[in-house]
């Protein structure tokens, strides 16, 4: 058998094959929102792989092999992302050589149980996998094994009592189930079928129907609509290493938003645009405010507008001197912040990084890396009171850039009471199709999750509006300066979510089971050990 560093050969060769496959399944420029046919088969060649491996150490080898070539094809937008792109994409790129190096020795482990249901357990420690790397300082929650399938509405629809979690297991059961078959004789399964052959194909086709039937009802079923709300939400695609004309996107804000107004037959009720739009310190650069743009300078536009102004900006936390934050602000039409939120879960190593009062750290980020600050975690949540057009007080909650690809940011700020979600974010860095869509699907899952409507007014693209279902109801073109003018139900749904209320017990309490069935393992292994030899098992192959 020919080997390859230290792997077999035809080992290896599946696992790069899935190694391409599993991120072309994802969102990039060849299928722009993912292909679920793909996604299908993604992860059987790797399944395969490990099957034929004879040992832990050689999976974790190709395990490195996984993570590091799917991460790089998946997050190649990376490369873009300014001065310091080696750091980014080189970051990522060794973190998930290192997870999927550990990984696959349980993904080892499970293959070659005897249990005929490890599909099951293979697909159950994949998604405590997906779940441990979305939370946390590194929390990343981009590149689920749920993703490929995100236009499928009627699968989508039960993430809100399990989370996206319950679609990345069935998408990996699916491979899994998928592998066992293309690997076992189908000989021997027509002459004497085994239980777990039948088991798998039966179970999986079982879960299929179900959350498909559960889906179509959820479909079906309307969620009550309180109040509307009208927005005009401004994308001016500006260039966001550009740090020489900051006048000139302001203006383009400043021109697509009187587009947008003169559109309008009465005056909305909020004006939207994206994350970091204003680039200085909204209140200690005011007297900037004050001349800039020179040809309608920001305040005297912003007193003129008809309603308040919600944007992105940095800001110096007026209770914390030393605190500064990427934030929503609020503007009111005589040029006050009225009120305010600091995005919370900020990006590792680029808007927060470890002990940086240390001063070598510092130093080095700083002068290698060319990062000259970080900003500091917003307080809490803060929710945004207006007026809907019924007269009522709507409460809008505003994750900022990728916290509404984390499920457990967009559900505290509905916990919080938030009865629409919007999010501002700025994807223009990336200058790729494929990084602002892997954004947007993994956040349409926030507005099933929680049944409530999500907007994303963004900077490049992909604004929208999703309604409760995940389903896109206006967009705007990508990449173009732009304007949107949107009517937006305010839903109220009659009860709240199963997810909204218990989060993601469904990983939790997975990983439980997975932690009490390897101390079962170890104390059977340990056992045997201690038995006279002529007691012990033989060991037989599958």
């Amino acid at each position: 058998m020919r080997y390859y560093w230290r792997v077999p050969i035809h080992t290896l060769l599946l696992t790069l094959l899935s190694g391409i496959l599993f991120p072309l399944a994802l969102p990039n420029e060849l299928f722009l929102l993912g292909s679920p046919v793909v996604g299908l088969v993604a992860l059987v060649p790797y399944y395969l792989a490990l099957r034929e491996t004879s040992d832990a150490r050689t999976a974790a080898r190709l395990g490195a092999v996984f993570g590091g070539v799917s991460t790089v094809i998946a997050n190649y937008w990376l490369m873009f992302f300014g001065d310091y792109s080696i750091w980014t994409i080189g970051g990522t790129t060794i973190g998930y050589l290192g997870y999927n190096w550990l990984l696959a020795g349980f993904l080892w482990r499970v293959v070659h149980t005897r249990s005929a249901y490890r599909p099951v357990l293979f697909a159950a420690v994949w998604m405590a996998y997906e779940y441990l790397k979305s939370i946390g300082f590194l929390g990343y929650p981009w590149g689920l094994a749920a993703y490929p399938f995100n236009e499928l509405a009627i699968f989508n629809q039960v993430v809100d009592i399990t989370g996206v979690w319950a679609l990345s297991f069935l998408a990996v059961y699916a491979n899994a189930v998928i592998a066992e078959l293309v690997s076992g004789p189908w000989r021997s399964l027509r002459r004497s079928p085994r239980p777990g052959r039948l088991a798998n194909p039966i179970a999986l086709g079982l879960l299929v129907v179900a959350t498909a039937v559960y889906g179509q009802m959820r479909l079906n079923q309307p969620v009550p609509v309180r109040d509307t709300v009208d927005l005009v939400l401004v994308q001016q695609n500006a260039d966001a290493w550009n740090t020489r004309d900051i006048s000139g996107p302001l203006l383009t804000s400043q021109r697509e938003t009187e587009a947008g107004l003169a559109a309008w037959e009465e005056d909305p009720e909020l004006i939207v645009w994206s994350e970091t739009t204003l680039r200085y310190f909204y209140i200690e650069s005011r007297s900037w405010y004050e001349r800039n743009p020179t040809e309608k300078p920001f305040l005297t536009f912003v007193s003129e507008l008809p309603a308040p102004l919600l944007t992105g900006a940095p800001f110096q936390n007026p209770e914390d001197e030393f605190a500064y934050h990427n934030a929503v602000l609020l503007i009111d039409q005589d040029t006050e912040v009225t009120q305010w939120y600091g995005k919370q879960h900020l990006v590792p190593f680029a808007e927060l990084i470890p002990f940086w009062q240390t001063a070598v750290i510092r130093n080095f980020f700083q002068e290698v890396i060319g990062i000259p600050g970080i900003w500091a975690p917003g307080p809490g949540i803060r929710l945004f009171t207006i007026q809907g057009n019924g007269g009522t007080d709507v409460l809008i909650g505003t994750p900022i850039c990728f916290e509404d690809g984390f499920s457990y940011m967009v559900r505290r700020h509905v916990n919080a009471g938030a009865d629409l979600v919007i999010n501002l974010t700025n994807n223009s860095w990336s200058r790729t199709n494929s990084a602002q869509l892997q954004h947007f699907v993994a956040a349409r899952y926030r507005a099933i999750e929680t049944r409530r409507g999500l907007v994303r007014s963004t900077n490049s693209g992909y604004t929208s509006v999703l309604d409760p279902w995940g389903r896109v109801t206006e967009s705007a073109p990508m990449f173009e300066s732009n304007h949107l003018n949107v009517t937006v139900n305010v839903y109220e749904p009659a009860e709240e979510t199963i997810y909204v209320l218990w989060g993601d017990y469904l990983p939790q309490f997975t990983l439980a089971v997975l932690g009490m069935l390897m101390l079962v393992a170890e104390a059977k292994k340990r056992s045997a050990l201690r038995r006279p030899s002529f007691l012990e098992d033989p060991i037989r192959q599958d």
